[in-house]
């Protein structure tokens, strides 16, 4: 049950950040996110809980997700990504293109998602943010609505690697800007819950390039079509 808790997250929070992590060129951002999923079982609660720290500097990015149970690295560069991900001492990772993503988004095309702004606004760690409901219909047919709160003032560039990289979530790629607050549905073990992300700071002191420097030294190393088998076999319980 760990086990599919951590790669449903996984999967879902990586694809929620990771191309809104590639912000406008020139600027730097540390943004720091707090992470629940509600409507877990009693015993299950306290793994649903993560800390998020994304590091921004120019067309590269480092997203960081640790818990009681994984810690996940992103590093993006705008044609390239690398995800690490260590599952209670589990540790292995993969590298892919942004041409190999492409690929594989043509090859399982889905329906693009309604997004509909509100004039509702608030604050959020010193940016003005706008609500907004996000409307997609699953593989399943089923309908899944998705609340952002996003900022213009962060811009989000990348949207290619978004889209492509959304592993059957919801596709937040046209969001204009950056999700700064968010509610997304989940389905766990048939079980109806929601992940809830709140921003708790935006630094924009500058960040020493040495941050986005990838190290891989203690993981096994997999392809992306490897790792796509390798998802598929968890998900038929081999």
């Amino acid at each position: 049950m760990k086990n599919t808790l951590t790669t449903t997250l996984l999967r879902m929070l990586t694809f929620v950040f990771l191309g809104s992590a590639a912000l406008h060129a020139q600027e730097n951002y540390t943004i720091k996110i707090s992470i629940k999923t509600e409507g877990l079982p009693a015993e299950m609660a306290a793994y649903g809980e993560q800390d998020m720290v994304t590091y921004v500097k120019g067309d590269k990015s480092k997203t960081e997700i640790s818990s009681m149970m994984f810690s996940s690295t992103t590093y993006i560069d705008g044609q390239k990504v690398t995800s690490l991900n260590d599952a209670m001492g589990n540790k292995s990772g993969y590298t892919t293109t942004k041409e190999e993503l492409e690929a594989a988004d043509k090859a399982e095309p889905s329906e693009k998602p309604t997004i509909t702004y509100t004039e509702e606004k608030k604050m959020i760690a010193g940016y003005e943010c706008k609500k907004a409901i996000v409307t997609s219909i699953g593989k399943d047919k089923k309908e899944s609505v998705t609340t952002v709160w996003v900022t213009d003032k962060i811009k989000n560039p990348n949207k290619s690697v978004a889209r492509s990289n959304r592993r059957g979530m919801a596709d937040l790629s046209d969001l204009n800007g950056y999700p700064l607050a968010m509610e997304m549905p989940m389905n766990f073990q048939g079980a109806e819950a929601k992940v809830v992300m709140n921003t708790l700071e935006v630094s924009t002191a500058v960040i020493d390039d040495a941050v986005f420097t990838v190290n891989t030294e203690g993981y096994t190393m997999m392809s992306y079509k490897e790792m796509k088998e390798k998802q598929k076999m968890m998900q038929q319980g081999r």
